[in-house]
C-alpha cells in the first residue's frame, strides 16, 4: 500500500465491462490507501459486480458512491469522499497497466513541487474499423511535463491542487470536465509532471455509430467550455463547403469517414454554442481560457505574495 493516496473513478451502465476493470485494479503491484467509486446512476448490476469483486489481501474494498450526476461531479464527489493528499483517477472505460497506479503515485514522493501527474493512454484497435480511425486519428506527438494535458481516465493531482481551482467544472453538461480542469491547473500555476511508463489501454469506440456519438458530445462540451474554436471552424468550414477537406494529407479513402466525423463535431459544437450551459458568476475569460473563481483567487494570491 502507498500511504496518502487514494483511487476514484466514475462508473455508469458498465456492467458488461466493469469485470476487466476491476481485475486489472486488483492486479495492480501497489494498493491506495483509499479507493471510492461514483455511479452515476447505473440501473444494471454494475454496483453489483463492484460490491461482490473479491480483493487480494492489502487492497481496500471500494467505498461506492451512488448518485445521479455528470462526470464532472462524480470526479468531484469521490474526492471529497477522500481523506488522503493524493488522488489518482481513472474511468471504468480504460484498463490499468499492471504497474500504472505505482507509476502515477510514484512522483509526488520523490519531488513535493508537483502538484499534477499526467499518465499515457494507449489506444486498443481489435477491429478494421477501429484501425481505419487510428490510421488518420493516431498521430504522433511529443508529450512533455510543460504540455500534457491528462484525460481524467489518466491522471493524478494533490487533493490541495483540486482546491486551488475549484474542482471540476461540474456546470458542464457532460464531456470537456477534464480538459478545461487542466487548463485551469496550468493557469494557476502548477506543477504538471508526465509520467510515461504509467499506462492505461483505452478502446477506441467500436463502431460507426458509437464514434460519431463521441465526437458530437466532444464538440457540445468544447463549445460550452470555449475550447479548440479554430478547429471546430475548420470542421465546419468542410462540412459546409465539402471539397475542402480533399486538401486533407490523410488518405482519400477515409474522405466518407472523415466527413462524417466532422459533421457531428461540428454539429455537436453549435447546439453547444446555442443551447449548452454557459459559465456561473464569476468564471472569467483570461488569455483564452475560461478560469474558475477559485483559480483567479490563486493566480492573485501568487502575485501578491
Amino acid at each position: 500500500m502507498i500511504p496518502g493516496t487514494a483511487l476514484i473513478a466514475t462508473v455508469y451502465q458498465e456492467g458488461s465491462g466493469i469485470r476487466r476493470w476491476l481485475d486489472a485494479i486488483a492486479a495492480q503491484t501497489a494498493a491506495p490507501e483509499e479507493f471510492v467509486i461514483v455511479d452515476g446512476g447505473s440501473t444494471d448490476d454494475t454496483v453489483a459486480q463492484i460490491e461482490s469483486h473479491p480483493w487480494p489481501a492489502g487492497f481496500p474494498r471500494p467505498r461506492v458512491v451512488v448518485q445521479r450526476c455528470n462526470i464532472a461531479a462524480g470526479r468531484n464527489i469521490a474526492v471529497r469522499n477522500c481523506t488522503v493528499p493524493v488522488i489518482v483517477a481513472t474511468d471504468a472505460g480504460s484498463l490499468a497497466r499492471p504497474e500504472w497506479f505505482q507509476e502515477m503515485a510514484r512522483p509526488f514522493g520523490e519531488d513535493p513541487g508537483i502538484a499534477v501527474v499526467a499518465g499515457r493512454s494507449e489506444n486498443v484497435l481489435r477491429n478494421a474499423f477501429q484501425k481505419q480511425l487510428s490510421r488518420y486519428l493516431g498521430e504522433v506527438v511529443t508529450i512533455t511535463s510543460e504540455t500534457a494535458m491528462p484525460s481524467s481516465r489518466c491522471v493524478a493531482f494533490r487533493r490541495e491542487a483540486w482546491e486551488a481551482v475549484g474542482g471540476y467544472p461540474e456546470w458542464l453538461t457532460l464531456t470537456a470536465e477534464d480538459a478545461l480542469f487542466n487548463h485551469n491547473l496550468r493557469a494557476a500555476g502548477l506543477r504538471f509532471h508526465y509520467a510515461p511508463s504509467a499506462i492505461v489501454d483505452w478502446e477506441v469506440r467500436p463502431d460507426l455509430k458509437r464514434y460519431l456519438r463521441m465526437m458530437y458530445q466532444y464538440g457540445y462540451g468544447s463549445a460550452e467550455a470555449g475550447q479548440a474554436v479554430r478547429i471546430y471552424v475548420r470542421w465546419l468550414i468542410s462540412v459546409l463547403i465539402p471539397p475542402i477537406i480533399l486538401l486533407s494529407r490523410h488518405p482519400i479513402r477515409d474522405v466518407p469517414l472523415r466527413y462524417s466525423r466532422n459533421f457531428a463535431a461540428s454539429a455537436g459544437w453549435i447546439m453547444g454554442l446555442l443551447f449548452g450551459h454557459k459559465p456561473p458568476p464569476g468564471w472569467r475569460r483570461i488569455n483564452g481560457v475560461l478560469l474558475s473563481p477559485e483559480t483567479q483567487r490563486t493566480i492573485d494570491g501568487a502575485k501578491s505574495s
